[in-house]
């Protein structure tokens, strides 16, 4: 073997083998494309190869031949690298057949049951149109015998006639008919709420088949909640505590049958209340009015806010593309974003910068009435391409003390930087404890749940986090 370098016998040196040939590894790994992999399996791809080929190259400069050291090397700090990737590759693959497998069952279920549903509402249609029917044949029949009674009041008086006959036939037919009606539209109403299978939008049935591992599956009603805000309307009244006390004792005093699943804080200092329907957040509010000291109740404002629209996002969306340009660019490419008067079903929110920092995603507002139809869209039109769609669920999780509720530009200044993982004071002699989530603990502690605490604040599977997904699914006006 002759390594590189080395002098031949005509006193000349030989090239090495790196000059002799193009390093085709090099070129394979130059000519690889981000867009044929996915975006978490294509860094770590990239950098197997690379490796692989600095490994291979400091081999051939060194002019070593293979043989049992070289592949023992090779096997150690890259084959065996490569196996844990083709591993997670192999995973993912699974879990997305699950998750298909899993929707497909869900959806034919859902088709049976509301199949069978509606034949069960059509059969007692069916009974109770025959049960009109008979009580209409009885019906004659009543008449037919008080005819000759109808005769003899004629004769007898004409204003007699006209005093008795309704209450007459009042008397021989109107207390069946309602009766049998009132029992035939109870036993529809009830057999109809036990079959029935709630329509679910996407971001429910997806957040469903997810990695039921880890995390409870979500079904949430989309029944709206009644809120009410109960804002200061100066600077003089922005105790939360006192202001909430003063809320609570009117209820207590009032209307101590009134029932709120929570009470918050809200911005300077005011109360947002929730109930479980609008009628009762409308009774507490009416309560509060009617029963609270004017002059009190006058440095507030009792605001029902609207109910959220449904949201969607954008992917990759080039990042010089403007807010102007986006709208005008859908627009023209996807004729059913509008109506007849060319007025769009929908509002640009706001962008999200990716990761690939050449492109943004964009979060939009639609029209309630429309969620079905864009829903039911796999992408959007604009320029010469098409962007993926998905419906956009937005939860408010300060990134400092790891609360629900706000973002980190409105926490509390006094709040220190927590750890996401075991919830303790994020110091500079702070040591880790191991996960154990704080939000799990608070509602274990505040709502007697029975959370598993073993994750970090930032898992995607918390059960706190999964709550507040079904919260703003149930406060979001979905059309129906």
């Amino acid at each position: 073997m002759v390594k590189k370098g080395a002098k031949t016998g005509d006193g000349s040196s030989q090239s090495s083998n790196s000059e002799k040939y193009a390093n085709d590894l090099k070129i394979m790994i130059e000519g690889m494309q981000e867009g044929n992999y996915t975006e978490e399996a294509f860094p770590t791809i990239m950098e197997w190869f690379k490796n692989l080929e600095k490994f291979s190259t400091e081999m051939v400069d060194s002019g070593l031949t293979y043989g049992k050291v070289m592949r023992n090397n090779f096997v150690k700090l890259h084959y065996r690298e490569l196996l844990p990737i083709l591993q997670e590759l192999c995973y993912e693959i699974r879990k997305r057949d699950s998750d298909i497998f899993d929707l497909k069952i869900s959806l034919a279920e859902s088709e049976f049951s509301l199949l069978k549903a509606k034949v069960w509402t059509l059969e007692k249609e069916n009974a109770s149109l025959r049960a009109r029917l008979d009580l209409n044949n009885d019906l004659v029949n009543t008449i037919g015998e008080i005819l000759p009674k109808l005769e003899e009041l004629k004769k007898a008086n004409t204003q007699t006639l006209k005093e008795d006959l309704p209450s007459i036939i009042k008397q021989a037919a109107c207390p069946e008919i309602k009766s049998s009606l009132e029992t035939i539209n109870k036993e529809i109403v009830a057999e109809v709420k036990k079959s029935r299978v709630e329509a679910r939008s996407f971001a429910q049935v997806a957040m469903q088949s997810k990695d039921v591992r880890q995390g409870p599956s979500i079904l949430p009603s989309k029944d709206p909640e009644g809120i009410l805000l109960v804002k200061p309307k100066d600077d003089t009244h922005k105790d939360f505590e006192a202001n909430r006390k003063i809320i609570i004792d009117i209820l207590q005093t009032h209307s101590p049958e009134a029932r709120l699943r929570g009470v918050t804080r809200i911005f300077g200092g005011g109360v947002k209340l929730i109930a479980a329907s609008p009628d009762d957040i409308a009774a507490i509010k009416e309560t509060l009015l009617e029963h609270g000291d004017s002059e009190t109740m006058g440095n507030f404002d009792l605001v029902t806010p609207n109910r959220r629209s449904p949201q969607f996002i954008m992917y990759g969306v080039p990042k010089d593309v403007e807010e102007g340009t986006l709208r005008a660019g859908l627009l023209a490419k996807n004729i059913t974003l509008a109506d007849g008067h060319n007025k769009p079903h929908f509002k640009l929110e706001f962008s999200i910068p990716a990761r690939d920092q050449k492109s943004n995603h964009w979060v939009m507002s639609v029209n309630p009435k429309k969620y079905e139809d864009f829903k039911n869209k796999e992408g959007l039109y604009f320029q010469f391409s098409r962007y993926r769609l998905s419906e956009f669920i937005s939860i408010k999780h300060c990134k400092i003390c790891y609360a629900f509720g706000h973002t980190t530009r409105g926490c509390d200044p006094k709040n220190k930087q927590l750890c996401d993982k075991c919830g303790e004071i994020k110091g500079e002699s702070h040591r880790c404890k191991g996960s154990n989530c704080l939000n799990c603990r608070e509602a274990n502690r505040k709502l007697r749940t029975n959370y598993k605490t073993d994750h970090g604040c930032l898992d995607r599977n918390c059960p706190s986090l999964i709550r507040q997904k079904e919260l703003v699914i149930r406060r979001t006006d979905y059309g129906f």
